[in-house]
């Protein structure tokens, strides 16, 4: 009798939390159907710069709430709760689109609490390169980093009109690429909304890196992390490329990407992610840095796999360090940092 009462129990608990769920993702389609924008034919062209590797040229797709990659996830029904109204983490994706890690961020920012909201900007841009190396090994920084950019930006601007969560209290994380894009953001968002972002693994390369930031920025590395490194020790956080591969975002704040870039002096040399960190940090702007030990390029990508990665084909392919994942302790320490901080910015 008693294990019946526990499992009328547990089935009515199942019900109800999925009930809540779909009455949830209802009231979220219907809101978001009025805002949907689809990509009209023609944007984001591909171009073969060389064998196997590609820039993107033309106008690039806005975000699309109705996009079939978009997930506007709720924090779990018996997961942690912060507040009457969730707080938001957006998450930019990587350059190889939205993975694993990415995944699993969302997923462990739900059961702590935090509403998500993933896409795939690539897919907003009418690509379909799911089981491909197109985006992964086969296009330029500069090209994913403006989709992203855009995405994340529109992204940003359609969540401030979400009822269910507690717009004062957005985050946006990236990695990779998104990690540029995060550290972009930064530079652009309103205090009055976004409380901290988390840039974990940005390069050098790309869309640049804003002179200032409005919010506090957190710049999160793995000690170990060589992801597209030309030498086993040639760290993320301290490499430097040449000008020639940047170019500026559009709505992009002001930054490094107007002084160096293929138009700006294209023949110097950047500044590495930390050089640039500590210059804002020396003029007293609200950056972190936060490095884990052991851990290489991206903390929530499962165990090391220290493998390479070529990028392009033929004769002119560029086999480069992909060190990629970190120990659990390391993972979960990010994790437990991330909820600390962001509780700590309530008042």
């Amino acid at each position: 009798m008693e294990s019946t009462r526990v499992s009328m129990a547990t089935n009515f608990n199942q019900f109800l939390a999925s009930a809540l769920l779909l009455t949830f993702a209802t009231l979220c389609n219907a809101q978001s159907k009025s805002d949907c924008q689809p990509a009209p034919p023609g944007v984001a062209q591909l171009v073969e710069i060389r064998p196997g590797f590609h820039l993107v040229r033309g106008n690039l797709a806005e975000f699309d709430p109705c996009h079939r990659s978009v997930q506007l996830s709720m924090p779990g029904f018996f997961g942690d709760k912060l507040a009457d109204k969730p707080p938001l983490m957006i998450i930019a994706h990587g350059g190889n689109g939205p993975g694993s890690a990415e995944q699993e961020m969302a997923k462990r920012m739900n059961a702590r609490g935090v509403a998500t909201l993933l896409f795939d900007a690539y897919e907003l841009n009418g690509f379909q390169y799911r089981g491909t190396s197109l985006f992964l090994t086969g296009a330029t920084n500069e090209s994913r980093q403006r989709m992203i950019f855009k995405a994340t930006l529109g992204a940003y601007n359609w969540i401030l009109k979400n009822p269910q969560v507690d717009t004062s209290r957005l985050y946006i994380h990236g990695l990779s690429n998104g990690g540029s894009v995060a550290l972009n953001m930064a530079g652009v968002v309103d205090p009055a909304h976004v409380r901290m972002v988390f840039s974990e693994g940005a390069p050098s390369a790309g869309i640049g890196m804003p002179d200032k930031i409005k919010v506090p920025l957190k710049m999160v590395f793995g000690k170990i992390d060589n992801y597209g490194g030309k030498t086993e020790d040639d760290w993320m956080h301290l490499r430097t490329d040449p000008c020639v591969v940047n170019q500026a975002a559009e709505s992009a704040a002001p930054g490094t990407a107007n002084r160096c870039s293929r138009w700006a002096n294209p023949n110097a040399e950047g500044i590495s992610p930390f050089q640039w960190g500590e210059q804002l940090r020396a003029e007293g702007q609200p950056l972190e840095f936060w490095f884990y030990e052991g851990a290489a390029h991206g903390l929530l990508a499962g165990p090391i796999n220290r493998g390479m990665r070529t990028y392009g084909s033929g004769p002119t392919a560029a086999q480069r360090y992909g060190w990629t994942g970190a120990p659990p302790d390391a993972a979960n320490r990010f994790v437990a940092d991330i909820i600390k901080a962001i509780k700590a910015s309530y008042p």
